[in-house]
């Protein structure tokens, strides 16, 4: 009688062991969801936008402008202008742009923000005298516009004045991080930036021009 029930113990053992067994090997059931309503099944992919129109210019040579060696210790002064009287960018201008760089790492900024500019007497504008803001885009209903500036310094930097987009590569050794203001339509905007830069200090003698990026949003 023993041996029978440790028998049928031992049969039902051994039919649990294959039943988990074989549990075991069954393939998980994974069901897929539904793609919910509205949203297509195929991977999202944003619209082609054009980029922002960019402008950018190139300074002349540095200018010395080290006053005269009197009693004690002075430090250098370079300034950067640009080529040319203005950056402009559809209805929106950059002019009167200036740069100084101090030896002792100091740095000023400034130029003059425009956006439609009104013809005027105003001798500061970028306008000439009587010239006409005539433009393929309306942009006369544009109240503001957020102005993007970038500024950074060249060392060695050739400049072909026939061509001056197709000047060899020189290396960046100064790159100011972006400055970004809004400017009220015929509201021109005066701003200077200023502060200390390591790299203006340590590279004060090989920065031979500037470079400034104009862009708008």
């Amino acid at each position: 009688m023993a041996r029978r029930v440790w028998a049928s113990v031992g049969i039902g053992l051994g039919v649990a062991v294959c039943v988990s067994a074989g549990r075991a090997e069954l393939p998980r059931h994974v069901a897929k969801p539904c793609p919910l309503p509205g949203i297509p099944g195929y991977d999202y992919r944003s619209s082609d936008t054009k980029p922002a129109p960019t402008a950018t210019a190139v300074s002349l040579i540095k200018v010395d402008v080290t006053p005269a060696p009197v009693a004690g210790p002075q430090p250098a002064t370079f300034v950067y202008q640009l080529s040319q009287a203005r950056i402009q960018v559809d209805h929106c201008f950059l002019s009167r742009v200036a740069v100084a760089f101090h030896k002792t790492g100091e740095f000023q900024i400034s130029f003059r923000a425009d956006q439609n500019p009104q013809p005027g007497k105003d001798v500061r504008s970028p306008l000439k005298p009587g010239e006409q803001l005539n433009l393929p885009l309306q942009t006369a209903q544009l109240k503001r516009n957020l102005f993007v500036v970038k500024v950074r310094g060249y060392a060695a930097a050739p400049l072909n004045p026939a061509q001056p987009n197709l000047f060899p590569g020189t290396p960046v050794v100064v790159e100011f991080p972006p400055m970004e203001f809004v400017v009220q339509r015929g509201e021109p905007l005066s701003k200077t930036y200023s502060g200390y830069s390591a790299a203006v200090e340590k590279y004060f003698l090989l920065i031979d021009r500037i470079e400034v990026e104009f862009t708008y949003k």
